[in-house]
């Protein structure tokens, strides 16, 4: 075998070898946790009571105080909570220490909400100082999810137009739909475009961590 040719092949298995390796990175990890939390998040709905409804009904309503079913949405909330936490490991070159703060504040919200779950759906038994927990912890999550997309937004190059309108976009989700759920009764709606719309931002955000698979030249 020439030269050329031993070169060609150590360089393929260099490329083999780098792309397993980036298969197994924090931040693939993490996409991973993101998908599968939120399969869990969109099948919540099917383990619970007929009575809930997505167009109405809140996604912490699915997993309440004291209804079967409800692991689900915790269990997709958990896997949130910690996707970001992982992602947080492997920013440190993408994001500043105060969006890293922020985002981990966010991600113990989260956890917190799983512990202190919302009032169920027909107002029965239930803890009320657990349910104030709940509400608390989600407006702390929301503040520190905010702060950190516009602290991620401020550092990227100039030339991420796209990416950072699309920032200001989750930001408006989030800030804004909330107040409105307060004036229209489709609050389960209006909450998974807000859900949805944060998932795509961590999404993007652990691909752009991540960085691109090395492919041969």
């Amino acid at each position: 075998m020439s030269s050329a040719g031993l070169s060609d092949e150590l360089d393929g298995q260099l490329i083999l070898v780098q792309r397993r390796r980036s298969l197994y990175t924090p931040a693939n990890w993490s996409m991973t946790a993101l998908i599968l939390s939120l399969s869990m998040l969109v099948l919540a709905p099917l383990f619970v009571s007929d009575s809930y409804s997505i167009i109405e009904h809140t996604l912490s309503e699915s997993g309440a105080q004291g209804i079967e079913g409800a692991w689900v949405f915790r269990t997709g909330v958990a896997l949130a909570a910690l996707s970001v936490l992982v992602m947080s490991l492997s920013a440190q070159q993408t994001w500043t220490s105060a969006a890293i703060r922020w985002l981990r504040m966010y991600a113990v919200a989260l956890l917190m909400l799983t512990m202190f779950p919302e009032a169920p759906l027909d107002g029965g038994a239930h803890d009320e100082t657990v349910a104030m927990l709940h509400t608390a912890f989600a407006v702390v999550g929301a503040v520190s999810f905010i702060l950190g997309v516009v602290t991620v937004s401020g550092t990227r190059p100039r030339q991420a137009i796209r990416a950072r309108v699309f920032d200001w976009l989750v930001v408006a989700a989030v800030a804004l739909l909330p107040q409105i759920m307060v004036l229209v009764r489709v609050d389960g709606l209006l909450q998974r475009i807000m859900v949805a719309f944060g998932y795509v931002w961590l999404l993007a955000e652990s691909s752009r961590i991540a960085g691109p698979v090395p492919t041969p030249l």
